[in-house]
């Protein structure tokens, strides 16, 4: 199978959020839409460099490490939840590769955490909202609010330098 380019990845996210656009603005929930957002952003984003969950992971909790992926132990996390993702682009006037592009990589930034840790940002009221003071720039100001630490994911850089 012939590998798809970066372009052509985009274009086809291009027109899933100009959909979106479309359905928001009929008025329909965001319930009707946003698979219809996260799958192609999933599929030709987020797996675009191939690997695994763990290798595009930028972080990981200490308390992750050690821990296998797959035995129900560990939560792989948006930094930044996937809502505001999906609003940026649904905001965007000029829905263009290079303005999704630009958004895709704001809130590309992947964690893994433990399930303990995850209920934690439950219960600090941050495992789907970003902090009240949050600036808008740091990927990891709810695990900061949390008081969850987070190291750079080994596995994530070293498949980023093999590249």
């Amino acid at each position: 199978m012939k590998r798809m380019d970066e372009e052509t990845r985009l274009q086809l996210i291009v027109e899933a959020v100009k959909y979106c656009q479309r359905v928001k603005r009929a008025g329909m929930p965001s319930s009707c839409y946003t698979k219809a957002l996260r799958e192609p952003i999933y599929f030709l984003w987020d797996c675009r460099a191939g690997g695994t969950k763990e290798t595009r992971s930028h972080y990981r909790s200490p308390a992750t490490v050690g821990l296998k992926i797959g035995d129900g132990q560990l939560v792989g996390d948006h930094a930044i939840p996937f809502k505001y993702l999906q609003s940026e682009l649904l905001e965007l006037d000029d829905v263009t590769p290079e303005t999704v592009r630009g958004v895709l990589r704001k809130y590309e930034v992947r964690v893994w955490i433990t399930k303990a840790e995850d209920r934690l940002l439950s219960a600090k009221k941050l495992r789907s909202k970003m902090p009240d003071a949050w600036n808008r720039t740091d990927p990891l100001a709810r695990y900061k609010a949390a008081g969850i630490q987070l190291i750079e994911n080994h596995s994530a850089m070293a498949k980023r330098r093999n590249r």
